[in-house]
């Protein structure tokens, strides 16, 4: 059996669940204490790769655990417009206009 947990904000995620985790699809997080979460729950997760979380682009994630050698960084590629969600960044300029 499989589980995914997705969140933006792992810091309010139970430590006993953090715990269990053994694989992670890390994304783009620069709160303070997300980013400790991480440093401190992540064995797998090396220097190098903790540096590079709050910097990541956009569809780009530091993939690691039990189930890989070593963290990579990954780029996923942008999906077909019709099958797109509407979840793009919204364009103040248009908006405010």
């Amino acid at each position: 059996m499989f589980l995914t947990i997705s969140s933006q904000r792992p810091a309010d995620i139970s430590p006993t669940i953090m715990s269990q985790i053994h694989n992670f699809f890390i994304h783009r997080l620069v709160n303070d204490r997300d980013l400790f979460l991480l440093e401190n729950t992540i064995s797998t997760l090396d220097t190098l790769s903790k540096g590079m979380i709050p910097n990541l682009a956009r569809g780009c994630c530091i993939v690691t655990g039990t189930s890989f050698d070593l963290p990579m960084v990954i780029q996923f590629r942008k999906m077909k417009i019709e099958h797109q969600p509407d979840s793009d960044d919204v364009n103040l300029s248009e908006l405010w206009r």
